[in-house]
Formats: structure tokens, C-alpha cells, sequence
């Protein structure tokens, strides 16, 4: 199951000998000693073999990182808002309706049962806001949204074929041009509206479209998938094109969304915001064996500030 994360590059460190040595502390004193402390709160032994138990396939380095991230998005009433019981029920329930009856083994392939998955989809929400709020306040400058525009195109509706030869795409364009209507009702379910936001079409696609007046078709675009590296090959007929005139702020919430999108892939950035909530919370490790846990985050900060 492929779930949907932050563009975080979590460390995957697992100082499992560390966590051996700890589990040889059986009294109470030990089991109440701080890993990490933070404004506030802290991080116990006890913390930490609870959420092992929970998740026990998940790297303890990366259950360190997620019960810090929680006590110190959740101390943030603009950020824990977005993580209520409500909304991480609806998240769960989203995947739960994509896939249907075989979402158990899906959350079973990743780690994840039905019930630890929810506390998992919680951490998440909770990141996420953090990073969105952080984009918000910062990132929608005027530089910023004049330089999405400038890429940016609005809506246009076209029906796009995808197929997996280029001399069937090829005969496409010739259907098209021996009788046009036949081939708008033939292949009107693959008629779809979309923009330069839009992740459905290709971005090759998109540009080739682009230039399209309304009634034209394209010629046969050859596109590669960066996920999986096959070659696919499309056919573009223009029904309803647009422009999108010299009104920026028309499409300011678009733009807003174009620059979202870039800074939750930027890992560098992402990394940067993370930085700042731990040095915001005065987050100190006190267990050795575990001080290199969020080294990436303040390694990434000090070198993108220079």
C-alpha cells in the first residue's frame, strides 16, 4: 500500500542494539529515564517500548522521531486541530474505501494492522499541518507566486488516449481524420478537464496540449514514467482550450496550491521547518545511543542557511 507521507526523509537507523541494552533496565527508575526531553515534556524509556509494541517492524529511530513530532505538533492548537479523531477517521476511512477488501493485507505489506494505522495517520497529520502552516506564512510571497504563474495554465477540457504502441496511437490520429465526429463519440470517456497542477496527464503531455486550438488533434507523444520507467504513447484532441490573460490574482489559489505542492517535495525545505520546531522546543537527546536522531534535520538547516 502505497500510503501518502510528507516528503520527510526520516532516518532509518535502527539503533537496535541500543534498545537491547535499554531492555536490560527492568526497574521502575529505568523504565521513567528520559531518551529525550523537550519544553514541556519528555520522551521515556517507557514511551518508547510501548510504541515498539505497537509498531514492532518500525525502526526505533524513526518511533523516537514520531513520538517527539507528536508531543510537539499537539502542543500547537493550529496544528493539532488538524489532526482531531474526526479527521484521522476520515483519512483512515479514505484508504479503507480505496481499497476495499484488500486494505488489510495492503496495511499488512507496509508494516501496519487496522488498528496501529490510525496512531500512524495521526503523526502524519500532524507533520503535515506543521509543514503547511509553515508554507503559509512564508512561502506565498509575491516572487513566489509570480514565478508558479509564469509556468502556470487554467483549466482546458481534451480528450486524451493513452496507448501502449505508437502505431496504435498512430492510427488514432488517422480515425480522428477520417471522420471527426465518430472518433469525439467513440472516445468520449477518455475526455478529461484538467491544468499545469494537475497530476493525472503527464507533464509532456500537458505542454503538447497546450498548444492545441480548439478541434486540433496532436500528433503522437511519446511519454516515460519516472515512477516505473515504461514508455507510453498519447494522442491529444483539444475540445475547449483556455488563456489564462495577464490576471495573476485570479488564480491566486491555484498558485498557492502549485507552490504547496513544490516546497512538501522539497526535502531540504521540509527539513529546514523541522529544525526549527526542535530548536523552538529546546529538544535535547540524553541517551548516547540515540544522539544522531535528528542530525539530518539539523545538518539540512545549518547548510541551506549558509
Amino acid at each position: 500500500m502505497k500510503v501518502k507521507k510528507l516528503s520527510l526523509v526520516l532516518s532509518t537507523v535502527v539503533a537496535g542494539a541500543a534498545l537491547f541494552a535499554l531492555s536490560g533496565c527492568s526497574s521502575n527508575s529505568s523504565m521513567d529515564a528520559d531518551i529525550i526531553t523537550m519544553k514541556g515534556d519528555t520522551v521515556q524509556v517507557s514511551d518508547l517500548y510501548s510504541a515498539a509494541k505497537e509498531f514492532p517492524s518500525m525502526p526505533t529511530s524513526t518511533l523516537l522521531q514520531n513520538l517527539t513530532f507528536d508531543k510537539i505538533f499537539e502542543k500547537e492548537s493550529s496544528i493539532a486541530k488538524e489532526a482531531t479523531s474526526k479527521k484521522v477517521d476520515a483519512q483512515y476511512n479514505k484508504y479503507k474505501d480505496q481499497y476495499g477488501t484488500q486494505f488489510e493485507s495492503a496495511l499488512q505489506q507496509q508494516g501496519f494492522t487496522t488498528s496501529n494505522f490510525k496512531t500512524y495517520l495521526k503523526t502524519q497529520l500532524l507533520e503535515q499541518a506543521a509543514i503547511e502552516q509553515d508554507i503559509a506564512k512564508t512561502q506565498y510571497t509575491t516572487a513566489n507566486l509570480k514565478t508558479a504563474w509564469e509556468s502556470y495554465h487554467p483549466d482546458v477540457t481534451a480528450i486524451v488516449l493513452t496507448e501502449t504502441t505508437k502505431d496504435a496511437a498512430t492510427k488514432a490520429i488517422a480515425s480522428n481524420k477520417s471522420d471527426a465526429s465518430k472518433f469525439d463519440t467513440d472516445n468520449a470517456a477518455s475526455k478529461t478537464t484538467f491544468n499545469s497542477t494537475s497530476t493525472t496527464v503527464p507533464t509532456d503531455v500537458q505542454t503538447a496540449a497546450y498548444k492545441l486550438k480548439n478541434g486540433e488533434i496532436s500528433d503522437v507523444i511519446t511519454s516515460t514514467s519516472t515512477s516505473t520507467g515504461s514508455t507510453s504513447y498519447y494522442v491529444v484532441k483539444m475540445v475547449k482550450t483556455s488563456d489564462k490573460g495577464t490576471d495573476m490574482n485570479k488564480y491566486k489559489s491555484e498558485l498557492q496550491d502549485v507552490i504547496k505542492t513544490e516546497k512538501m517535495a522539497d526535502t531540504t525545505y521540509v527539513s529546514s521547518v523541522i529544525a526549527a520546531y526542535l530548536k523552538k522546543n529546546n529538544v535535547t537527546v540524553k541517551e548516547s545511543a540515540f544522539s544522531s536522531i535528528f542530525s539530518q534535520f539539523t545538518s539540512t538547516s545549518s547548510s541551506s542557511s549558509n
